[in-house]
């Protein structure tokens, strides 16, 4: 064979092509007759552009299909930046709501776009196959089958998913994050130390009688035998009560989570906190925090 598109093809090769083809050979056929380039572009597949996976693997165009899996995986995993992103950028919008609609609609109208050139490309090669294959070497079943299947449709996709699954997974559950920094904030005992700067809430408002309250504090370095000082004081008419302190006098790590208080004491009540925290005589960091009733807050 020496012509060398599918359109030239058709002029010599018109049955074999159909054999090929199998299911719905007239409309390719016609597609790439009126295509000037019928492997670059032959006009839009509606079956490709609404279930792009479904339609390569039913035309037995598995490299293309895993393909199309690769790409959602390989999107996941940069989605894990997309948190850092948004804090670094001050953003308020969700990267990654737009970034998922922009990568299912670019996939699949670059698969309505391409897939009858895609599909005139493999049926080409199809035909060369034919004429090159030597009688003593028999191909590989699975990529030398032709013409179209419902089962591949189903099973292919469903193969290449449990294979994806896991990876999949496990990129979704990661996220980037630069550590926090250095310094000093209060959360609530009952959730997990938060993970990444973004996740630290500036001007914390808790309710009084909920849960205790957790100091977090990274210091530069280790603390050592400086031991860590803690003063919580009462903010009210531009002046500072002290409501309690305590110190704790060695630290391995720079990085301390203690107990800070007892939301239901009651000594406490609705207002503006804040906490001084020195490593041995020099204060390092001041936190602040509000406490409110939880009749405020279910107001608020």
């Amino acid at each position: 064979m020496k012509d060398p598109t599918i359109k030239n093809m058709l002029k010599k090769e018109d049955r074999r092509i159909s054999r090929i083809i199998g299911t719905n050979d007239t409309y390719y056929k016609e597609k790439w007759r009126r295509s000037s380039h019928p492997e670059r572009y032959a006009g839009i597949n509606t079956a490709a552009l609404l279930a792009a996976p479904f339609w390569f693997a039913f035309r037995r165009m598995y490299g293309w299909m895993t393909f199309y899996f690769l790409i959602l995986v390989l999107y996941t995993a940069a989605e894990s930046f997309f948190p850092y992103i948004e804090y670094t950028l001050g953003l308020t919008g969700s990267l990654s709501f737009a970034g998922w609609i922009f990568v299912f609609a670019g996939l699949h109208l670059v698969a309505g776009l391409k897939a009858n050139a895609l599909y005139g490309k493999k049926v080409r090669k199809a035909v060369e196959a034919e004429y090159s294959q030597k009688p003593d070497r028999a191909q590989v079943p699975l990529f030398s089958m032709t013409g179209a299947s419902w089962i591949s449709a189903v099973f292919a996709p469903a193969v290449v998913i449990v294979f994806a699954i896991y990876p999949w997974l496990v990129m979704a559950d990661w996220e980037y994050s630069p550590g926090l920094s250095k310094g000093a904030f209060v959360y609530l005992d009952e959730e997990r130390t938060p993970d990444a700067p973004w996740r630290v809430d500036d001007e914390p408002v808790f309710r009084l009688y909920s849960s205790g309250l957790i100091l977090y504090y990274e210091n530069e370095e280790p603390i050592g035998t400086d031991g860590l000082y803690v003063e919580l004081y009462r903010v009210e008419d531009g002046g500072r009560e002290l409501i309690y302190d305590r110190s704790d006098t060695f630290f391995r790590s720079s990085t301390v989570n203690i107990p800070l208080l007892d939301t239901g004491d009651a000594n406490l009540s609705s207002g503006e906190y804040e906490v001084d925290v020195y490593v041995g005589d020099e204060l390092q960091d001041t936190a602040s925090f509000m406490l409110v009733s939880p009749h405020e807050e279910s107001g608020s």
